[in-house]
């Protein structure tokens, strides 16, 4: 339901600002003025017809910006009359461009319809906007992008995937040998529940294992369909989460993790992290703190659609007192209608 309106009042708003392009320029060849169509007719006093110079709109371009800066500096002090001093700072630049030559009823409506055109490419950017990059995790040479990874990929890459049975919660080197998880003999008997969800147990209670050559690195979960049960090998990766004990017992066995080609296994420095992450790191630890609580990275991949449109991942990293990274969650939130 929700895409359906985001889509339609786009559509109304695309055809709306059509028929009034439309309507412009039937008004103007239409009325005339001294024998002549308002869409010929002058509509300033420049006489000069020839195209702008590069000096000419390097000059007035940075006119505009000026005016841009000063109009958005105003614009952030609030204050109910700021919006109406913004125009005032920004029209007489913007005017000064458009009476640099001559100009008719033809080029008005011209700047019209771009400033349409304009208007819905926004409206789209604020209500849809673009798809956001997946991020990759890597594990040794095999890759893993969310929403788009099956598991059946998984074992064919030599992965190993564990099925709990009962309750679960032995300890991490009993994992595999207490009869609380089953291998899974990729033979399409265990089948994910229709729906969307995301797991919250801690790894030794998670309903599945991600194992390779026999070490557990971590809990792992599936997506199959909203409205009806998939295969495991058909559903595809939307979560896979690491522990202490796994990432302890991964760099043992020389089994490396990246993220982004960030390699996770290794001391995760602020200015590291920031580097590779960049505007997708929205929380950093604090500096000279001793609480290890404290001590994690947050990271977003999202659009304007808030998962409506496209699937958003979310990252989690949290470290020990030399940033060596002691728990990882990444996970996504796949695109649907709500």
């Amino acid at each position: 339901m929700g895409r359906t309106v985001i889509i339609g009042t786009l559509i109304a708003f695309a055809i709306f600002n059509l028929l009034l392009g439309l309507g412009l320029y039937l008004f103007l060849k239409k009325r005339k003025e001294n024998g002549q169509s308002l869409y010929e007719t002058p509509v300033n006093q420049q006489t000069r017809t020839e195209k702008l110079g590069l000096g000419e709109i390097l000059i007035y371009l940075t006119l505009i910006v000026i005016a841009g800066i000063f109009a958005f500096q105003t614009l952030n002090r609030g204050g109910v009359g700021n919006s109406i001093l913004t125009k005032m700072i920004l029209l007489p630049a913007l005017m000064a461009l458009f009476n640099a030559r001559k100009r008719t009823g033809k080029s008005m409506l011209a700047l019209l319809i771009t400033f349409l055109v304009f208007l819905v490419g926004i409206m789209f950017n604020l209500t849809i906007g673009l798809p956001p990059q997946a991020p990759i995790l890597q594990i040794n040479e095999s890759k893993i992008i969310l929403a788009e990874t099956k598991s059946s990929e998984l074992m064919d890459a030599g992965f190993d995937i564990y099925v709990r049975q009962g309750d679960g919660g032995s300890d991490y080197e009993d994992l595999l040998t207490s009869n609380s998880f089953q291998k899974y003999p990729g033979d399409k008997t265990v089948t994910i529940e229709k729906g969307f969800r995301l797991d919250s147990n801690a790894v030794p209670y998670a309903p599945y294992l991600l194992v390779k050559d026999g070490i557990v690195l971590g809990s792992i979960s599936f997506y199959g369909a909203e409205d009806h049960d998939v295969a495991i090998e058909d559903s595809k990766v939307i979560q896979v989460r690491f522990n202490k004990d796994s990432i302890e017992a991964a760099k043992k066995h020389s089994i490396t993790f990246k993220l982004n080609e960030l390699d996770l296994t290794t001391r995760l420095d602020v200015s590291l992290v920031q580097e590779t992450f960049k505007k997708h790191l929205w929380s950093i630890p604090p500096s000279n703190t001793s609480d290890v609580t404290q001590l994690w990275y947050g990271l977003k991949w999202s659009s304007n659609s808030d998962s409506l449109f496209w699937n958003e991942y979310y990252g989690l990293i949290r470290l020990d007192e030399n940033y060596m990274m002691t728990d990882f969650e990444l996970a996504v939130q796949v695109a649907r209608d709500k």
